[in-house]
């Protein structure tokens, strides 16, 4: 058993990501600490030296990739493993994401005992839980869910403003980046179908055309799913 207190840094533009992995962490009796992106986290991983990194790929100032290709230069900070958690896996950015130094890959929404196992590895010994019986209650899961609803809303008073916003522009990379964040968490706060949404939004702006009126069907489906998020999107005209 170890006596030393493992620190694990997350470094994640999601309110919801950063708040459900600290939760999950301190049930698991680690030290945490967040960044919301990569410039952040660096300076924080030289002031504290964590145990481990949980990193996110798409972040505004600096993403995930810079962000290791900066990490792997610095003696300091080059030798920390880092576990890239992300819902923009796609081939090319998992293999961008090993050539920089991440030890594990893992896609969100993540798997709890998917990612303690990760951490355990590169750690080197098993983390100890809680009590088990209550992180395992009905009562304390339907706790925390609740908890990630309330933090998901306040966050979305801003993101909502951003969608209503680009669609109204037809700014579909800006739309685009907020989708992302939307979709790594909808189902970690049990609005799966926000997810799906977001997921179908995604795939519908890469397109060379994209279909405008499809998207705001889809937004305005996405608000409805989401308590206090009523607002107006401009059609074609």
């Amino acid at each position: 058993m170890k006596s030393k207190i493992p620190f694990i840094l997350i470094i994640d533009d999601s309110d919801v990501t950063r708040a459900s992995l600290t939760r999950v962490f301190d049930e698991y009796n680690c030290k945490t600490e967040s960044c919301e992106d990569g410039l952040f986290g660096i300076q924080k991983a030289l002031e504290k030296k964590p145990d481990v990194m949980i990193l996110d790929i798409l972040m505004p100032n600096l993403d995930g990739i810079k962000t290791l290709q900066i990490k792997k230069v610095i003696d300091d900070l080059k030798n920390i493993p880092v576990i890239i958690l992300s819902g923009n896996v796609n081939k090319s950015n998992m293999f961008a994401a090993m050539e920089n130094g991440a030890d594990k890959v893992l896609i969100k929404p993540f798997n709890v005992d998917e990612l303690i196992g990760a951490v355990n590895e590169l750690l080197g010994y098993k983390l100890e839980q809680k009590i088990s019986a209550d992180y395992q209650s009905i009562d304390f899961k339907d706790d925390v869910v609740s908890e990630l609803q309330k933090i998901f809303i306040n966050s979305f008073v801003s993101q909502k403003k951003i969608i209503v916003d680009s669609v109204n522009r037809r700014d579909k990379n800006k739309l685009r980046v907020v989708c992302h964040q939307i979709k790594g968490v909808g189902k970690t706060v049990g609005l799966p179908e926000v997810t799906d949404i977001c997921r179908n939004l995604e795939f519908n702006l890469t397109s060379d055309k994209v279909d405008w009126n499809f998207i705001i069907k889809q937004c305005e489906k996405m608000f409805s799913l989401i308590p206090k998020t009523q607002m107006e999107l401009k059609g074609e005209n």
